[in-house]
């Protein structure tokens, strides 16, 4: 099952994924977590089916591999600062964080 980004932005999740990156990734979608979660849904499940999950993975082994990689390529290339679902970009205001209260 894919993790829910409200599982990913504490500092300690089953997935090593960095908090930051989330509340980012939510940002973008303008703290719409539903809309941020299904399109981290439709990311996550793409890279399910590249060579970044090895053939012979399953299981919590192959959505280890998938969440990682999906946050390398939402943090590391040039869709860092857009989903590239809606291609929303992270708006450019003075904010620390994103509200959790309104996951």
């Amino acid at each position: 099952m894919i993790p829910h980004l409200k599982e990913l932005c504490y500092q300690q999740n089953e997935f090593e994924v960095d908090p930051v990156f989330v509340e980012q990734f939510v940002d973008r979608h303008i703290h719409d977590w539903r809309e941020a979660q299904s399109h981290w849904e439709i990311i996550v499940e793409r890279v399910l089916n590249t060579d970044a999950v090895r053939r012979d993975a399953s299981g919590d082994e192959a959505m280890h591999q998938a969440v990682s990689a999906a946050e390398i390529l939402l943090t590391t290339t040039s869709l860092r600062k857009q989903c590239p679902i809606c291609r929303r970009q992270t708006p450019s205001r003075g904010r620390d964080s994103v509200n959790r209260e309104d996951a």
